[in-house]
This record gives structure tokens, sequence and C-alpha cells, in this order.
């Protein structure tokens, strides 16, 4: 579950665990301190005289008059016995004439107010803190004083318990983003990044997986960049070593000054070269426009059929073979047959370098919305699947021990052929694990 949504379950839970404490307590309190309640008032009600009442009802001993003024009596007791129904049903439109018909039979306006609360609602609205307007000589505000009290100490309680669980949990949920701030601290220290372990699927884990892809990420680059410099020197340095050997032999005369040690110069000197040229070749291609390319109808298969027989001598050294398998209709794509030309250079290249001995490429190709797909898959060493994502980074070099370091170079080979088919807005996709070849597909729009 994603942190915002525990969010929202945790505001939940708080405001329905709230609701029915405040609830449960009421209905607690309420009933606890009805029957203090009922005995308070039981004890203001004095008791009955019946023989008393029995001769005050007993009209045989009452003249006329009097019998007149009770019946007016009773009937203005019957008048607010109506008004004080239809007060209980609405309050705030039948107070006034509750009011006027208690004030007709005599009764003071304190006991009237002390009847309705009038005045007692008016400052319950007016300051819920202020409870001036319960009299603790009434049975009623005694109650419900109690009842108030009791329930504020009960939420005050809940505040307490709740402020001490949410701070539990954010001190938890967040525990994560302490992780990752010391690790990017000494990421920027340099002191050493630790992968850190999540395994919740929420929004921290993504940010955590993305900081520890990035970590890799920079690792893997400073491995590249040490790497480059490493091999850089060593193929610079070889031969730069070999040239300086044969002119020192040539200059004592242990060395002849023959055409074949010439040769072997020129040779070493073109290695040289090579490195330069392979560097600034992928500078050069960093810096190119599409609008700069030559894009023409191309029958791209022909051209692959024609590259291969240039490769012949040097495939069969290694005993391989390439096997191009063409579709019955030729297809035709738009590109730039130079920067297309030195794509396929690249992976002819690499296929001869990694494959190993004995192995065949296979090629293939198809139209499919408007798109040429064209796959080329060999059965020869394959690399670890873990290293794909970086085999495309510039200067990434796989397993040194699979080729001599006179045959590997500087591992630019895969960033060419990205950026080539970047330029024709096509896109690459590499499969690969070990001992189950290599697969490079591409597609170019039509």
């Amino acid at each position: 579950m994603k942190f915002s949504q525990k969010f929202l379950v945790y505001i939940f839970l708080v405001l329905s665990i709230t609701i029915g404490v405040n609830i449960f307590s009421l209905k607690y309190f309420a009933t606890e301190y009805f029957h203090e309640y009922l005995a308070s008032i039981k004890q203001e009600v004095p008791d009955i005289n019946f023989d008393l009442l029995t001769a005050f009802t007993n009209t045989k001993n009452l003249d006329d008059a009097t019998i007149e003024e009770y019946k007016k009596i009773l009937s203005d007791l019957s008048g607010i016995s109506t008004s004080l129904e239809h007060f209980s049903a609405n309050p705030g439109t039948y107070a006034p004439s509750v009011i006027d018909s208690l004030q007709k039979i005599g009764v003071n306006e304190n006991s009237i107010e002390q009847v309705l609360f009038v005045k007692a609602i008016d400052s319950f609205f007016a300051g819920i803190f202020n409870f001036s307007f319960l009299h603790n000589t009434t049975p009623e505000g005694v109650f419900i004083l109690k009842i108030i009290r009791s329930m504020f100490l009960v939420n005050i309680l809940m505040i307490i318990i709740i402020l001490m669980i949410s701070g539990i949990w954010i001190r938890f949920s967040f525990r994560p983003i302490q992780s990752i701030l010391r690790n990017l601290s000494n990421l920027i220290l340099e002191k050493g990044y630790e992968q850190i372990t999540y395994k919740k699927k929420d929004e921290f884990g993504a940010l955590i997986d993305a900081i520890n892809a990035l970590n890799e990420n920079l690792s893997q680059q400073q491995k590249i960049r040490s790497d480059l410099l490493s091999d850089l020197s060593h193929e610079i340095k070889t031969p730069i070593t070999a040239i300086k050997c044969y002119l020192e032999g040539m200059d004592d005369g242990v060395i002849e000054n023959s055409p074949k040690n010439y040769a072997l110069l020129h040779k070493e000197i073109n290695r040289l070269i090579d490195i330069t040229n392979s560097i600034m070749e992928y500078e050069k291609l960093e810096q190119t426009a599409r609008e700069t390319l030559k894009i023409v109808p191309l029958d791209f298969m022909k051209i692959i059929q024609h590259l291969e027989e240039e490769y012949a001598p040097l495939l069969a050294k290694q005993d391989q073979k390439i096997i191009c398998k063409s579709p019955k209709i030729p297809l035709i794509c738009s590109l730039d047959e130079g920067k297309f030309i030195q794509l396929l250079h690249n992976i002819f290249s690499n296929f001869i370098k990694y494959a190993g001995t004995g192995k065949t490429l296979h090629i293939t190709s198809m139209e499919r919305q408007g798109k040429i797909y064209i796959t080329f898959q060999d059965n020869g060493n394959g690399v670890e699947r873990k290293e794909i994502e970086f085999i495309r980074e510039k200067f990434y070099q796989v397993d040194k021990s699979r080729t001599s370091s006179r045959d590997r170079g500087i591992g630019i080979g895969l960033s060419i052929i990205e950026k080539i088919i970047s330029l024709h807005k096509g896109a690459l996709f590499i499969e690969s694990d070990i001992g189950k070849g290599f697969c490079i597909k591409v597609y170019f729009p039509k």
C-alpha cells in the first residue's frame, strides 16, 4: 500500500475511533450520572400531604367565585403545557410564548430562566468553555457539568494517545528518509554508499530503488572512467614502446633498416591513429544533427550482403559465418548510407571479436506498422544480463579476458550504433546472457 493511501486510512481510523469513543463516553457518563440526578431531584421534592390535597381538590367546600378562579388557573396551566410541548419540538420559535404564559400566572423572571435555560443556551453557544450558565445548586446544572467535565477529560486523554501513536507511526514511516539522507551525504562526500534495503512497494520504495539505481550507475560510470584511463594508457603505451624499441634498435644497429621493420613501425603508428580516430569519430557523432544526414531510400539488405563479402577473409580466419535471410520482396528504408554502413561495421567487428571461433551471425528483416525491423542474432558467448544496461555506455567494456588487448578496442562500438539509430529516430534493443549468444534488434521508420 502506498504511503498516501496509508495516511488516508490512518486519518479515517483516528476520526472513527474519536467519534466512537465520544459516543460511548457520552452514553456511559449520561447513564452513570443520571441516577445521581434523579436522587437529587427526589431530595428537592417535598413529601405530598394527600389529606391536604384531597381537601384542596374537593369542590363541594368551594364557592362559585373560587371555582371560576381555579378554572382560569387550570386553563392557564393547560396553555403552558401546550406551549411547553411546542417548545420542546421547536425551542427557538415557541420560547416567547412559553415565557408569556409563565409571566401571566405570576412566575418571576429568574424562575423562568431556570426552567427554560434560555440564558444557559445563549451562554453555551457564546463560549464552549464558559460553564457559568450551569448552577451547581440545580440538579440539571450538576448533571450536565459532570458529563461535560468527564467528556473533556476523555478527549484530552484521547488527544494524548493519538499524538503518541502518531509520533511513533511517523517516526517509523519516515525512517527510510533518514537512510536516504545519510547515504546521499556519504555519496556526496565520497565516503562510500551502502545499498538501502526496503521491501515495501510504496512511494519510499520507488524513491529508494531510483537512488540505488543512480548510485549503481554512478559507480559504473566511475569504473568506466577508471578503466578508460587504464586502457588508453595501455593502448597508447604499447605501440609507443614498440616504436621506441625499433628506433633505438635501428639507431644502435641491432635492427636492420629493412622494409619489413618499416612496415612494423607503420603498423604501430596506425594503431595510435586508429585509437585517436575512434574517439574523434564518436565525438563527431555526438555533435551530428539529424538535418545533416543524407537520407535516401535504400535497399539495405543489399548493403548488408555487400559488406558481408568484404568481411569474408576475416570471418574465414575465425571459422565464422554471416547468414543473411532476405525477404522475397525487397524492403526499402530511408537511411543515411554512410552512417548505416558505419553501424554495420561496428556490429560485424563486435561479432568477430567477441562471439568466438566457429560462430554464426544470423541477420533477418521485416516490415511492420510502417517500421523496418532488423535483427542481428549470433550463437556466441554472450554477456551477463546485468551488463546489458551498461554496454551502451561509451568506453564500457565487458570481460577483458574474452579478447586480447590488441583486438579489444576502447568500448565505443555500441555507443556509436545507438547514436546512429537515434539520429534516424529509431530504437535499439539488446538481448543476451552467458552462453545464449548476443542479439541486437533495431528498427527504423520506413
